[in-house]
């Protein structure tokens, strides 16, 4: 073998090497978030991505048992599988204007008309009232932060919807 094909062969192993740890490298936040927030809401907020956001919670301020700082991935009312049970943790619009977020203790169907009830609220709350649910918590640790960030800016910009629409 000539020197000329050995370090022809040397090279293409190297930006294969090169090739393939910039591949791992990548792929690490879409692993660590389809490990965090589950497959099912990955692959979903592909298709809806615009009924997910995730807000932190930095100073606790919603109301959930949470050490605070920590990242709630939320399903907005608007998704077409929207669907809130008992224990589900909803965040709302109070009568008063307030945004506050509650677990649903009890769920009353008047007619057509569903009306959610918590500890927290004497008043019921409405499907109007409801901006989504609480689909997950994640802890606010720096490498959560850069993949939701990431997971964010991926399913805004490859919408599968807005891929097959755009002419």
């Amino acid at each position: 073998m000539s020197w000329k094909r050995c370090k022809d062969i040397n090279n293409i192993t190297k930006n294969v090497i090169k090739i393939s740890v910039f591949i791992t490298f990548a792929s690490l936040p879409f692993i660590s978030v389809t490990h965090t927030i589950g497959m099912d809401i990955f692959l979903d907020s592909f298709e809806n991505s615009e009924h997910y956001l995730y807000l932190q919670d930095k100073e606790n301020s919603l109301g959930l048992n949470t050490k605070g700082g920590e990242y709630l991935i939320i399903q907005k009312s608007a998704h077409p599988d929207f669907n809130v049970e008992k224990s589900d943790s909803i965040i709302y619009f109070k009568n008063d204007g307030d945004i506050v977020c509650n677990k649903v203790n009890d769920i009353s169907d008047i007619e057509a008309i569903k009306s959610y009830h918590t500890i927290d609220e004497n008043e019921p709350i409405f499907d109007g009232q409801i901006v989504g649910k609480v689909v997950k918590v994640v802890d606010g640790n720096l490498w959560n932060s850069i993949s939701l960030k990431i997971w964010e800016t991926s399913i805004n910009n490859l919408n599968l919807r807005a891929l097959s629409t755009n002419d």
